[in-house]
C-alpha cells in the first residue's frame, strides 16, 4: 500500500488574516500533515464587470474578503517550511502565476482546481516546473476527464476524485470512482474532500486514494463558504493517524497471532489451576484438590487433564499455582551455557518472590529486579540477596491501578506519586550499591509527551542530571511504537523514532536499548534497526533482548520473530554491556522460557 499524504488546505478559512493563516499552518503541522495548500486569485482578473448571478455576488464578496497577497503567502510558505511541512498552491489562471515571479519555485506542489480542469494552458505551464501536480476532476463528466488525463505526464500529475459540492452530503461522494480512476489512469490517485463528515476520507483511503486533501478550520460553523466542509485541527489529528496506520488497520489476512496486549489480558483475566490445600510431594493429583482462578499463569482447564492421576514430584503450598514443574523435572542448564551467559553479560528479570528460585537455577551472575508499585511498599531484605551478583532495577510502569508512572504529568497527584515511586526506587538502588559495591542502574520508560519532544527531553535530561549528582544512574528505555497499558494499546511518540536519535546524541544521554521494541519500530517508522544501534553506539549502556513479529508481536522467544530480528540481535550481542533476556513469561515453570533463551543464544553466538 502506498504512503498516504494528508494535505490541509488553508483555502479561504483564514478570513483574509495572515495571522490566522499562520495559526492554521501551525495547527496543521501539529496534526502531522504532509502538506498545506493555499488558493490564489488575482482580484483584478477574477470576475467580469457587469451583471452577475445571485451566486456570483456571494462568491466575489467572499473572494475579496479573504484575499492574501503574494508577499503574505510567500512569508507564510517559508513559515510552513520551517515546520517541515510541504507547501502547495492552487492557481485559477496563467495571470495568477505571474504575480509570484521567481518565488513560484518556492512551492513544493501545485493544484489545478476542478473548475480549471480543462485549462490546458495552465496545466502545461505548471508542468514546466517539474513539481508534484494535483488536478481535481470535480464537476466534469467521463469524456472530459479522459480527454485531459491522456495529455498528462504520470511522473508529475496525480488526479483527485472530487465532488464539487460544499459540503458533500454523506450519500454523495461516490467513492467507488477512486477505484475506477486508479484503474483507468494506471497510477496514483487521490481524493479532494469537501465532505460533511471527515470520516468519509477513511473510506477513500481504503478505496486506494494515496493523497487526501481537505480544508482546515478552527470553527466549522464560522462565517464563510468553506468552513462547513472543513475539518478542525483535532479532526486532522485523527485523519493523519488513520492515514499512517491504514495498512495496519486492514492487515491480518494471514494466520492469527495475538498481540502482547491480548496476551496480558489472557493472563490477567483468564484462569488456571491453584492448589486448594497443601499438596505433598508424591501425592496423586485430582480435581478436588484444585481451584480454577485468575491469573492464568499455570495449567489451564484444557491442559491439566493430562496430569490428573499423576503424582506431584514437588510439594505445593495452598494457593500455589499448578505448573508443569509440579509433574515434570525442569531440564538442567549445562555449565557451558552458564559460562557463555557470564561471558556475554547476560541477565534475567526477576521479582522479589521468584528471585531465589531463578538465581539458584541460573547462576549467571546478573539479575534485573522488575518492580511493581506494590513492591515499592515492601522492599526485600538485602541480607537475602547475594553480594556476588550484578543488579539493575526496572522502575514500575504504573504508580497505581489506574495511572502510569509520569513525572511531568499535568495532574499533580500523578506527578507527585511518580516522584515518590522514583525516590523509593533510588533508595533501593543505593542500598543495593552499598551492599554489592557495584553500580545499580535504574531502567525507566519515559513515554508521555505533554508539550513538544524538545521539552520532553529537556525535562528528563534535567531529571537524570539531578539524580546523577546524587550518584544514581537512570537509563531511559527505547520504546515500542505501541505500548500495552492497562490491557489496551497506546501509541507512543518518544524514545522510538529517528528524531529521538538526534535528541539522545545532542543531550549525550545513556540509554537502555530494547531490541524487541526496535524490531517493532522498524516496520512503523521505516528505519533499519541495525543502523540505529550503530548510530547510537556508546550511548547504549544496557540492553533488553527478545524478538518481535510485525509492529505488535512483542516479547517472542528467540527464533520465533521476523527474520529481520536476527541481524539486529547479532549487532546487539556484540555490545559490551548488560543484556537482560525479556522473553514473555520466561520465568514460568521454573524459568523454562529463560532456559530455552540461554540455550538458543549459546548456539547462535558462542564463538
Amino acid at each position: 500500500m502506498e504512503n498516504i499524504r494528508i494535505i490541509a488546505e488553508i483555502g479561504i478559512n483564514h478570513d483574509g488574516s495572515a495571522e490566522k493563516a499562520r495559526a492554521l499552518i501551525q495547527a496543521a503541522a501539529n496534526a502531522g500533515v504532509w502538506g498545506i495548500k493555499f488558493q490564489y486569485r488575482n482580484l483584478s482578473n477574477a470576475y467580469a464587470d457587469g451583471d452577475r448571478q445571485i451566486g456570483d455576488e456571494i462568491l466575489i464578496k467572499e473572494i475579496f474578503r479573504n484575499y492574501l497577497n503574494p508577499d503574505e503567502i510567500i512569508t507564510l510558505s517559508e513559515y510552513a517550511h520551517s515546520l517541515d511541512v510541504k507547501v502547495g498552491i492552487s492557481f485559477f489562471s496563467l495571470l495568477d502565476t505571474q504575480d509570484f515571479s521567481q518565488n513560484i519555485r518556492l512551492f513544493d506542489f501545485f493544484k489545478i482546481p476542478s473548475v480549471e480542469f480543462t485549462n490546458i494552458k495552465l496545466i502545461e505551464h505548471i508542468s514546466k516546473f517539474r513539481k508534484v501536480g494535483l488536478i481535481s476532476t470535480g464537476a466534469f463528466d467521463q469524456h472530459d476527464i479522459e480527454q485531459v488525463l491522456k495529455k498528462l505526464d504520470k511522473a508529475i500529475w496525480t488526479p483527485l476524485h472530487c465532488i464539487s459540492n460544499y459540503p458533500v452530503s454523506i450519500a454523495s461522494p461516490k467513492l467507488g470512482y477512486i477505484k475506477h480512476l486508479k484503474r483507468t489512469w494506471g497510477s496514483s490517485v487521490g481524493y479532494s474532500s469537501h465532505d460533511e463528515y471527515w470520516e468519509t476520507c477513511l473510506i477513500a483511503m481504503n478505496m486506494g486514494a494515496s493523497i487526501i486533501e481537505r480544508h482546515i478550520t478552527f470553527d466549522k460553523s464560522g462565517k464563510g463558504l468553506d468552513h462547513s466542509s472543513s475539518s478542525t485541527p483535532e479532526e486532522f489529528v485523527s485523519l493523519v493517524q488513520f492515514s499512517r496506520n491504514l495498512h495496519r488497520i486492514i492487515s491480518g489476512d494471514d494466520p492469527r497471532t495475538p498481540n502482547q496486549g491480548e496476551r496480558l489480558n489472557l493472563q490477567n483475566l483468564g484462569r488456571s489451576y491453584y492448589a486448594k490445600e497443601d499438596i505433598a510431594e508424591g501425592v496423586e493429583i485430582c480435581a478436588d484438590q484444585l481451584d480454577l482462578r485468575s491469573p492464568r499463569i499455570g495449567l489451564g482447564e484444557e491442559e491439566v487433564l493430562a496430569y490428573f492421576g499423576q503424582t506431584a514430584i514437588r510439594s505445593v503450598k495452598r494457593g500455589g499455582v499448578i505448573e508443569r514443574t509440579v509433574f515434570e523435572t525442569p531440564k538442567e542448564i549445562s555449565q557451558s551455557v552458564i559460562e557463555f551467559a557470564r561471558s556475554r553479560s547476560l541477565s534475567l528479570p526477576v521479582r522479589f518472590h521468584d528471585f531465589d528460585t531463578l538465581e539458584s537455577r541460573f547462576p549467571i551472575g546478573r539479575f534485573e529486579f522488575h518492580l511493581s508499585f506494590g513492591d515499592l511498599e515492601q522492599m526485600v531484605d538485602l541480607k537475602s540477596i547475594s553480594r556476588k551478583n550484578k543488579y539493575s532495577i526496572h522502575l514500575p510502569d504504573y504508580i497505581n491501578p489506574t495511572q502510569l508512572f509520569d513525572l511531568f504529568s499535568p495532574q499533580e497527584d500523578q506527578s507527585q506519586a511518580s516522584c515518590k515511586a522514583l525516590d523509593r526506587t533510588t533508595k533501593f538502588a543505593k542500598s543495593l550499591e552499598d551492599w554489592t559495591g557495584e553500580e545499580v542502574p535504574i531502567i525507566c520508560s519515559f513515554s508521555k509527551v505533554h508539550t513538544t519532544l524538545r521539552d520532553f527531553y529537556q525535562q528528563h535530561v534535567d531529571l537524570i542530571s539531578r539524580y546523577g549528582k546524587m550518584g544514581v544512574t537512570i537509563l531511559p528505555q527505547w520504546l515500542p511504537p505501541t505500548a500495552w497499558y492497562f490491557g489496551g494499546a497506546a501509541q507512543l511518540n518518544a524514545m522510538n523514532n529517528l528524531s529521538d536519535i538526534e535528541e539522545i546524541k545532542n543531550h549525550n544521554l545513556s540509554i537502555c536499548m530494547d531490541i524487541c521494541h526496535l524490531c517493532m519500530g522498524e516496520e512503523v517508522f521505516n528505519f533499519q534497526g541495525v543502523d540505529v544501534i550503530r548510530e547510537l553506539g556508546w550511548h547504549i549502556r544496557h540492553l533488553h533482548l527478545a524478538e518481535a513479529s510485525g509492529y505488535d508481536g512483542e516479547g517472542l522467544a528467540f527464533g520465533q520473530g521476523d527474520d529481520r530480528n536476527r541481524s539486529i540481535l547479532a549487532e546487539a550481542m556484540d555490545l559490551k554491556c548488560t543484556k537482560v533476556i525479556e522473553v514473555w513469561q520466561g520465568h514460568l515453570n521454573s524459568g523454562s522460557g529463560f532456559a530455552s533463551a540461554l540455550e538458543y543464544l549459546n548456539r547462535q553466538f558462542n564463538d
